[in-house]
């Protein structure tokens, strides 16, 4: 049995569409779909993360800042309503129903062209999953901004010890995005993903997908 992500994607890129208190985004205009194949990575979303949303959405705005990648400041949903209209990223419904607080963010590069969203979901006080998505167009001319984006993310909120550990033989975040992207594209297939990554008390696992305006890559972090 498959379980599958729902992203909403705001003209061709990946974002929730949220109005609520002061924050009126844009209104989402499609979905992507990405189908999750490995039963066993979100068994622990039932933990938390060490991190509370506050410290992880300023820290990564600090960080991507530094590398010329801007971040918005976090919309926050904390009501039930409103999470079950604009953060029903999951389609299990146990797992969904961990899901009591939600914050997403815009991240778009150097020159202010849209590059995708960070969410963060779990329980009010610490979240349980991180979602990065990062949408690139069909030459895959984005590539760098993927590498960066997700070696930041996995650096600030996984751990600082990848070139120490080499999880799954890789040297870099960025040679596991090569070796994914040169997998994924070496054949025709819709969805590839990497092997669960377990390091630091933390899982993460790089996906990638075809879709309508390109490629969708994603970093999914838990315990």
């Amino acid at each position: 049995m498959k379980k599958s992500y729902l992203f909403g994607g705001v003209g061709g890129a990946v974002t929730i569409s949220i109005a609520v208190a002061a924050y009126i985004l844009i209104t989402t205009s499609s979905t992507v779909t990405v189908t999750q194949t490995d039963e066993t990575f979100l068994d622990n979303m039932s933990d938390v993360l060490n991190f509370t949303y506050t410290d992880a959405n300023a820290q990564l705005k600090e960080a991507l800042s530094s590398e010329g990648i801007s971040m918005s400041s976090p919309v926050t949903l904390k009501e039930k309503t409103d999470i079950d209209k604009y953060c029903t990223f999951l389609k299990d419904k146990e797992k969904q129903s961990l899901v009591e607080y939600c914050t997403s963010t815009e991240i778009r590069d150097s020159d202010g062209e849209f590059l995708g969203n960070i969410h963060m979901i779990g329980s009010p006080s610490f979240p349980r999953l991180v979602i990065v998505l990062v949408q690139v167009d069909p030459l895959m001319s984005q590539i760098d901004s993927v590498k960066t984006v997700f070696s930041i993310v996995t650096k600030n909120l996984v751990c600082n010890c990848w070139e120490e550990k080499k999880p799954g033989g890789f040297e870099t975040v960025s040679s596991l995005i090569d070796g994914l992207h040169q997998f994924h594209t070496g054949d025709v297939k819709p969805h590839s993903q990497s092997n669960q990554i377990s390091i630091e008390g933390k899982s993460m696992q790089i996906e990638l997908t075809t879709n309508t305006q390109g490629y969708l890559w994603e970093l999914l972090i838990t315990r």
